[in-house]
């Protein structure tokens, strides 16, 4: 089942955790396309999303209230 992708519609703060290094706070910039990679978008909590290459940390709030679902295209 292809994972559901995404635009959001302003920035959104989310969190990058990199192996060996320190978490840190990042802007998904406006119109970026996001794919869920895990986490329920309809619960609380936070989600995990690929963006560029990089998984992000978001809340599922932000991803549901922020973002709009693109059909049959992944980022």
């Amino acid at each position: 089942m292809p994972q559901p992708t995404f635009k959001l519609s302003t920035s959104t703060i989310a969190i990058l955790n990199q192996e060996a290094q320190p978490s840190c706070i990042v802007t998904i910039e406006a119109n970026a396309l996001v794919t869920l990679v895990s986490g329920d978008a309809e619960g609380n909590g936070f989600v995990r999303v690929r963006c560029e290459n990089k998984v992000l940390s978001i809340f599922a709030v932000d991803l549901r209230s922020r973002g709009q679902r693109v059909l049959g295209q992944s980022a």
